[in-house]
């Protein structure tokens, strides 16, 4: 995973019964205090799972930021405020870029990430299309396969690096409901 990556930090807790309301006000104190770290991209809070196990999402632009909040005091000082709340080990799984949505617990239902790559792909062909097409278009003779590798590779590389963060991230609290 390079530094530059942007990373997601999956936290998953058992929860003591009877104590998830106490944690999610806990969890939403956290957020306020993360959100003040440099990198910082938002925090979700979900609860799933029949054991009382609830995940913390915390987005962070680099690896590098995510390590200063995760190694920083004023984490280990919230950390301490939950023990009476939590029972075993924190559990902590890193993904980069957009691994968080493929992520089991973490999944959005299927038809709302189609209807998402749909509006955005057709959206970013629309605009793309018309670009490659001049762009080839002072280049004569380049064989139709070269033309449409490229417009592909453009738009994985456009929507891996640029559109889908920021889609996603806007879109986070619906695509996860």
């Amino acid at each position: 995973m390079s530094d530059q990556e942007s990373v997601t930090a999956i936290v998953t807790r058992r929860i003591v019964p009877g104590r998830k309301s106490e944690y999610a006000d806990w969890v939403h104190q956290v957020g306020e205090v993360a959100s003040t770290f440099p990198g910082h991209q938002g925090v979700t809070y979900k609860v799933k799972g029949e054991r009382g196990e609830c995940h913390v999402v915390f987005r962070f632009d680099t690896i590098e930021h995510l390590r200063d909040w995760e190694e920083s005091d004023e984490r280990r000082h919230w950390l301490a405020k939950i023990e009476h709340l939590v029972e075993g080990e924190e559990r902590i799984k890193r993904l980069t870029g957009l691994e968080f949505l493929f992520a089991g617990q973490l999944h959005p239902k299927a038809h709302k990430m189609a209807l998402v790559l749909i509006v955005v792909i057709y959206t970013m062909l629309t605009i793309l299309s018309p670009l490659v097409a001049l762009l080839f278009s002072v280049l004569p003779g380049v064989p139709e396969w070269l033309v449409m590798l490229f417009r592909v590779s453009l738009l994985v590389a456009l929507m891996t690096y640029f559109i889908m963060p920021a889609v996603t991230r806007l879109l986070m609290p619906w695509l996860t409901r």
